[in-house]
């Protein structure tokens, strides 16, 4: 009895520290959580379509409701995502955000405490989980994110797969697929060790929830979603072009290789098509890496770690709270057989990932401004120490050098003429403009609602562009070729074209640009 009392109490600090970011997020701005309430009430309203993913319609209905101080983009959450929120959206906004917290703060511990029994992680370490990962368990709370949610999703689903429970492991893994996507990755532990019965299991799982979401959302809005808002977040296209606050690989060799005269002036080389061979050779390395783990090794909570930490790296937006699935890979390293050293500095990599402030490494220049990049890339580096012994070199060199060529002599890079009209600090979110008395005026949305602001333009003529299937035409000649969304197109004085696009941006984040037509 009285060790059944002390394995619960270890709970006790992760769980007072929980509930006192529960209060203070009563009083803290609604932030992300708008996301998934607003989604999931336009759901319940009927009124849900692909317009959800264009922030400043999204915005502008949200302030239509009455409420203000909001400024959220759906993207690029999946269309499920409303349907997964219905229930709380009949709410109010603060009850709704408390109620999800609190299911969150719930599934959090139960998943962390089953974990640690099924793996006999020492009750001590348990005890360092509200340090270790202090900063992401308050951020998740704070802003009511998603992410407890998703911790329980994948750890019930790991526990069932252990158990080889495969139908529970499904639905636990399908949810946790559609929730955010890139656990889809965890598909490949099964390809690899050809277990087509608990890979059939996730299929049937994951038809089964598109069909009732299409079934409550519409097809449209999927198809949407899978045609426009997916690639662009694929390609960290969340909001800006250049974000360092993600801390990812993928904006790091960005801000390295791709110029931007605006936004990345100071690139180091520019070499658009060298960053896409990069990044699929990084991605190629680690997906091979990844057979020869997932199929040589013993330690499931290494394999189970090992690709938690392949979707942190490989994902090209990272955030602080995202970090609290760190605790999988924190508890492989106490299990590890290693040094007590290698245990160490694997916790201190964790607690530098999870807590160091970001302001403190934004305020250096590149390359440092990614130290927070650094200590997670030097934590994936520790775990393939200790998993070299299974790889084979050759075929790794081969599998990754090949395709590293073959996309750097047939990748077509998709240039634009066009540059960004404003500075560097412009509004994130332009929706409309107007040329009036050699002054350009932009109206943009932000937290405050509806706003403008006005700069010097010299104009004269100014004539309507065509906009045909995403295209501008302009006396029959076609201007653009690029993929972006375009709205309100005009050429002054037969010169120059000033649009509005969201090219190398999040979707529907409208950004002023212009191209010379001479």
């Amino acid at each position: 009895m009285k060790e059944s009392t002390v394995k619960y109490f270890v709970l006790l600090p992760v769980l007072l520290l929980c509930i006192f970011y529960i209060w203070k997020a009563t009083s803290f701005p609604v932030h992300d959580f708008a996301n998934y309430y607003f989604g999931a009430k336009f759901l319940a309203e009927s009124h849900f379509a692909s317009w959800i993913y264009f922030p400043y319609p999204f915005n502008k209905a949200i302030s239509n409701l009455g409420y203000v101080n909001i400024f959220v983009s759906y993207a690029p959450n999946t269309p499920f995502l409303a349907l997964l929120f219905l229930p709380v959206s009949f709410l109010p906004m603060a009850a709704a955000k408390l109620a999800f917290n609190s299911l969150g703060v719930i599934l959090f511990v139960f998943t962390l405490k089953r974990f640690a029994d099924y793996y006999k992680i020492n009750l001590f370490f348990i005890l360092l989980v509200p340090i270790l990962f202090f900063v992401p368990i308050k951020n998740e709370l704070l802003f009511g994110q998603v992410y407890f949610l998703l911790f329980f999703l994948l750890g019930e689903g790991w526990l069932a797969y252990e158990k080889k429970s495969y139908l529970r492991m499904s639905i636990f893994l399908a949810f946790a697929i559609f929730l955010k996507v890139f656990p889809i990755l965890l598909v490949a532990v099964f390809v690899f060790r050809k277990q087509w019965r608990a890979l059939g299991y996730v299929a049937i799982s994951c038809a089964i929830l598109l069909s009732v979401s299409i079934a409550s959302g519409g097809l449209d809005v999927w198809v949407f979603y899978l045609k426009n808002v997916l690639p662009k977040a694929s390609n960290g296209e969340i909001s800006d072009g250049f974000v360092a606050n993600y801390q990812s690989l993928f904006m790091f060799l960005k801000q390295l290789l791709v110029f931007d005269s605006t936004q990345n002036p100071n690139a180091i080389f520019n070499s658009p098509v060298l960053f896409y061979a990069l990044m699929l050779a990084v991605k190629i390395k680690l997906i091979v890496i990844g057979f020869y783990v997932t199929r040589k090794s013993n330690n499931s909570l290494y394999v189970f770690s090992y690709w938690l930490l392949v979707m942190l790296v490989i994902s090209p937006y990272g955030s602080t709270y995202g970090f609290i699935l760190l605790v999988f890979p924190f508890f492989a390293v106490i299990k590890s057989p290693v040094p007590g050293i290698q245990k160490i500095i694997g916790c201190v990599l964790i607690f530098a990932v999870s807590n160091v402030p970001l302001p403190i490494f934004l305020s250096y220049s590149f390359p440092f401004n990614y130290l927070r990049l650094m200590a997670l890339v030097l934590l994936f580096a520790l775990f393939l120490a200790w998993m070299y012994h299974y790889i084979e070199f050759k075929i790794l060199g081969l599998a990754v050098t090949i395709p590293f060529i073959l996309t750097l002599i047939f990748k077509k890079y998709e240039s634009t003429l066009s540059k960004s009209l404003l500075a560097k600090d412009a509004p994130i979110l332009i929706y409309d403009y107007t040329i009036e008395n050699n002054r350009l005026t932009y109206s943009y949305w932000n937290e405050n609602g509806a706003n403008s602001a006005s700069v010097p333009f010299e104009a004269g003529d100014t004539a309507v562009a065509k906009l045909y299937r995403n295209q501008i035409y302009y006396k029959g000649n076609r201007l653009t070729s690029d993929q972006s969304n375009k709205i309100k197109p005009v050429v002054i004085d037969n010169a120059t074209l000033i649009f509005l696009s969201d090219a190398d941006r999040g979707i529907g984040f409208y950004n002023l640009r212009k191209t010379n037509l001479r």
